[in-house]
């Protein structure tokens, strides 16, 4: 089967998602922060008369906190409800997006490749700056590794979190 996966850098690093989980990409823009929130969780922003929580990617993955940067871009995902009309597609059953919108603050987008199911590599067992439980596989793209993030356990984890705090 062919997907579409949508790649975006943090840092240095790239990484990818479904495009079908994908809402929009949006210039990064002023936010409300959440009181005694806690650090992943960046605030809230209205797009569109609709709230968006904004997740910091970095801090999710145990990387170091953003430097802030102009060019910052939000990855809008779909919600639970926009994707269910996608329920032929065998890769998205056991995605779980919850019915709020949320976008990840990433670095900048960079392309939208094509990809077959056999072309995810398992993860490799000595990832150093991200924790490989959140990582669904890793594509090989010509010369250049991307990797394939698990959208499902990003936003358990965000949420699991949050409801410690």
């Amino acid at each position: 089967m062919t997907r579409q996966i949508a790649t975006f850098l943090l840092g240095d690093t790239l990484l990818g998602i479904d495009i079908l989980l994908v809402k929009e990409v949006y210039r990064h823009k002023a936010m409300s922060p959440i009181p005694d929130g806690p650090a992943h969780l960046l605030g809230l922003m209205n797009l569109r008369g609709r709230v968006v929580t904004v997740i910091d990617l970095n801090i999710s993955m145990n990387r170091p906190p953003r430097v802030r940067r102009d060019n910052c871009r939000l990855l809008i995902l779909k919600t639970q409800e926009e994707i269910r009309k996608y329920s032929d597609k065998e890769f998205l059953e056991d995605v779980r997006l919850g019915e709020d919108i949320v976008g990840f603050l990433i670095d900048e987008m960079d392309d939208v490749l094509p990809l077959v199911n056999e072309e995810i590599l398992p993860p490799p067992p000595h990832l150093v700056d991200i924790d490989s439980d959140l990582i669904e596989g890793v594509i090989k793209q010509g010369n250049r590794l991307i990797i394939l993030l698990d959208v499902t356990a990003v936003l358990d984890l965000v949420m699991n979190a949050s409801s410690e705090d």
